[in-house]
């Protein structure tokens, strides 16, 4: 991994866990204000209408049509390239040190990165 690219554990936030038609997803809902019942509440089943409706609020955040969600609580873990718009898509987790551990597990340090930024050519003489 290069120094463009960082590491970032959110906080325990509220997020929604979506699954599209390609994988799922994670939305920062509580950061979005994006609040949706759950899709299979069954308690509280939604009506075709309000479906499509959840569905159109939700799409606006997702890469692929959503099938169904959840709001869940976790630690979002993801890489980001601080003044770009570049990062990857968070993946989230019920800890912290899962969040973690995920970004060490998928985007191990360079230790040559590190290496050949500090290294000199040496001197003659």
């Amino acid at each position: 991994m290069t120094n463009f690219m960082q590491r970032q554990v959110t906080g325990n936030e509220n997020w929604l866990q979506v699954e599209t038609t390609q994988g799922t997803e994670f939305v920062p809902s509580g950061q979005l204000g994006l609040f949706v019942r759950n899709s299979d509440c069954p308690s509280q089943p939604l009506t075709d209408d309000e479906r499509e409706e959840t569905i159109n609020k939700i799409r606006d955040y997702v890469e692929d049509t959503p099938e169904s969600w959840e709001n869940i609580k976790g630690y979002g873990a993801r890489l980001f390239a601080p003044g770009y718009l570049d990062c990857t898509s968070f993946v989230v987790f019920d800890t912290q040190e899962e969040a973690e551990q995920y970004l060490d597990d998928m985007y191990p340090e360079d230790e040559d990165d590190e290496d050949e930024a500090t290294c000199q050519a040496p001197r003659k003489g």
